[in-house]
């Protein structure tokens, strides 16, 4: 059974994903405008999901980063940062973490917001388990490691409250844009009979696909002209609201 929801208000969550950011002023203006969307919404929590940058050497992607998180602390909220293949190209993990000022942050984390646990999985590993970093990889092979699923399996078991996944990858279906261990990923998902929903990025197209009593919504890209989305997190579930824009003001 899926745990009830503790809490009575609506709290708003923000999410970007694949914002492939270059430097140049549409991308730095449509950055600016998305977070000031989210601002003017509401929301209390901002998850950006990864591919953030479209760096061409380790410099030029930290030199991006930075702009990324500067652009970002506009934000009035929590933020939180996600990595992609793209931005492993030309760093590490944790290069990736320094340069946005969040020394130490681990790849996989999770977070309480409106009664629900969200957990945000690192699917950039291969299907051997070697993590990705600096280029030496290949983006259609990644998978789940054994280990990280182990810790899945733990933060959905201690969770009271229902969870939400995050992920860069896709994780519903097999795809050249999802993890090569996507059916055990899912079958780990549907055991614990907690997942409310799962929301994934990385294929730049919107789609819906509702699987093993979980909805699994994949967004189109930032750096498409996609423009933020918005979870409502209400006592009655959740609403994803694609392109949110806040209600004018009478």
């Amino acid at each position: 059974m899926v745990p009830r929801m503790v809490g009575a208000s609506t709290v708003n969550v923000g999410l970007l994903t694949d914002l492939h950011y270059d430097g140049s002023a549409a991308a730095l203006n449509r950055l600016y405008g998305a977070v000031a969307t989210l601002n003017a919404g509401g929301a209390k929590t901002l998850v950006v999901m990864g591919d953030l940058v479209n760096g061409n050497s380790e410099h030029h992607a930290k030199r991006l980063l930075r702009e990324v998180s500067a652009l970002c602390d506009a934000f009035k909220g929590t933020t939180y940062f996600m990595h992609g293949n793209h931005d492993l190209d030309h760093l590490t993990k944790a290069e990736f973490y320094n340069t946005l000022g969040c020394a130490g942050n681990a790849s996989r984390f999770d977070f309480e917001a409106g009664g629900y646990r969200f957990i945000c999985i690192d699917c950039n590993f291969t299907p051997e388990g070697e993590a990705y970093g600096i280029g030496n990889f290949e983006w259609e092979r990644c998978a789940v490691p054994a280990e990280e699923l182990d810790w899945l399996r733990g933060r959905m078991a201690a969770s009271l409250n229902p969870v939400i996944i995050l992920s860069h990858q896709r994780i519903d279906q097999p795809s050249r844009f999802s993890v090569q261990n996507v059916d055990e990923v899912r079958k780990t998902l549907s055991l614990a009979e907690k997942v409310t929903a799962v929301v994934q990025g990385h294929n730049h197209v919107d789609d819906l696909v509702r699987l093993d009593q979980t909805s699994y919504y994949t967004l189109s890209a930032h750096v498409d002209d996609a423009g933020p989305a918005m979870l409502e997190l209400t006592p009655k579930g959740v609403r994803l609201i694609r392109d949110f824009q806040p209600p004018e003001k009478e």
